[in-house]
């Protein structure tokens, strides 16, 4: 990942230049430089060209290093290279001037340490980047940007990733860790898992599916479950028929009500799998503009011989 000394460059390469120049200007070595180079080219932020004997470097077109540059030029006391953290990068995904969020949630949202968590939050309040109202942090609407650049930074990396894999795939949905793909070919490099409506044959589920399939990319999970197939269903088709094939499998499956909601949170469907869950406990009695017709969903249960 892009680290301190590959956002040192990125800070002063507003103009192309090359090895020497830029470890004369930050003082680095120029094997050093070398390698932020190589990083930085891997991850689609910068490009290398010849000019005349020279081989220089300039920066990429992606939003996240205009985001970036804008914010040193516009605030030229603060050493964006040092502050910015892997940590810190993770809690700027989320964290922006509008949703506020606790300590805990970020926590679980970014997998560190409530202590890492509090460090960073410390240090963005300390700067008067960020406000506390009770236990709740957001930053200041003048550096919203240090949260457009995380994110940018890892929707540009996980773009680059996809293309290197996989080709052709649009990303459906993000965290700063995983993201889920469509893609018209079969994917079969490291950490991309099979997704989708396809995988709901494995509980007697059948259904017809598109040419299109889906894949869900963690270097953390071994493998996905039914849970992960409700929540990425509802994030690649939210319609009604859509629906009715996730509660299909919620009851085929006796799903933890707390472990789907729990994923429902992580995914952002928490309000329509709520309501298929209610709907699902109460027989239909309990209906919202997420839930299907009674009737109708115990009909297409009876065909899959599923109990409801």
């Amino acid at each position: 990942m892009v680290g301190e000394k590959e956002l040192w460059v990125l800070s002063v390469l507003g103009e192309p230049k090359d090895r020497r120049e830029l470890a004369e200007e930050l003082g680095y070595e120029e094997a050093t430089i070398s390698d932020a180079f190589g990083d930085l080219e891997q991850h689609g932020l910068i490009s290398r060209e010849r000019v005349g004997t020279r081989s220089v470097a300039k920066p990429s077109d992606a939003r996240c290093v205009e985001v970036f540059q804008s914010l040193t030029t516009s605030n030229p006391h603060v050493d964006f290279p040092e502050l910015l953290t892997s940590s810190m990068l993770n809690v700027l995904y989320y964290l922006g001037s509008e949703e506020p969020w606790t300590a805990t949630e970020l926590a679980e949202r970014t997998g560190h340490s409530r202590a890492t968590i509090y460090r960073d939050l410390r240090t963005l309040t300390n700067r008067a980047m960020a406000t506390k109202e009770h236990s709740q942090y957001r930053l200041r609407a003048e550096f919203d940007d240090l949260h457009v650049f995380a994110y940018e930074l890892r929707h540009h990396v996980h773009r680059v990733r996809t293309k290197r894999d996989v080709g052709g795939a649009t990303i459906v949905w993000e965290s700063h860790t995983e993201f889920l793909i469509r893609t018209a070919t079969d994917v079969n490099e490291e950490n991309y898992h099979r997704t989708g409506l396809d995988r709901f044959a494995e509980y007697g589920l059948q259904f017809f599916t598109t040419s299109e399939q889906y894949y869900f990319y963690s270097e953390d999970r071994e493998a996905l479950g039914p849970v992960e197939f409700v929540c990425h269903l509802l994030l690649i088709e939210n319609d009604s028929r859509h629906r009715k094939y996730a509660l299909l499998l919620i009851a085929a499956t006796e799903l933890s009500e707390e472990s789907l909601e729990e994923a429902a949170t992580y995914y952002g469907v928490e309000d329509v799998v709520v309501s298929l869950l209610e709907f699902l406990r109460t027989g239909g009695e309990v209906t919202s503009e997420s839930t299907p017709n009674w009737e109708e969903f115990e009909t297409l249960a009876a065909e899959y011989e599923v109990k409801v």
